[in-house]
């Protein structure tokens, strides 16, 4: 029987959320987004960096027609300029330029996803 245990939120690990937006020739899919993210952070950090960003995809979808990707981000608190700076150094995903950039940063999903009007908070 397993037990749920409750962590109080002095204990848990901070984050932080990225609100994005990316712009490019064609649509790209979020799989195709994260393994150019990964490249990227791995290129400019190693393992460990990698590893200490705690990187994850909240949310991911398109906007109206021809108006881009808008998403969520997820990262451990400290390691925001990281990520930033990966997202800053990706110029095509799958032959397609693109142009990635950051919104909002937040504490809270929900502060992040405000800003960005009604294609955020899908």
């Amino acid at each position: 029987m397993k037990v749920m245990r409750y962590v109080p939120p002095s204990l848990r690990e901070r984050r932080r959320y990225l609100l994005f937006e990316l712009m490019g020739e064609r649509e790209i899919d979020k799989r195709a987004l994260l393994k150019e993210l990964g490249d990227s952070i791995h290129s400019l950090y190693g393992d460990v960096g990698a590893s200490e960003i705690k990187l994850r995809l909240i949310r991911y979808h398109t906007r109206k027609e021809g108006e881009g990707v808008v998403g969520v981000l997820r990262c451990a608190h400290d390691r925001v300029e990281e990520v930033r700076a990966s997202l800053a150094c990706i110029h095509s995903i799958t032959d397609a330029r693109v142009s990635i950039r950051v919104i909002k940063t937040s504490g809270t999903i929900r502060g992040a996803t405000r800003h960005g009007g009604n294609a955020a908070s899908r």
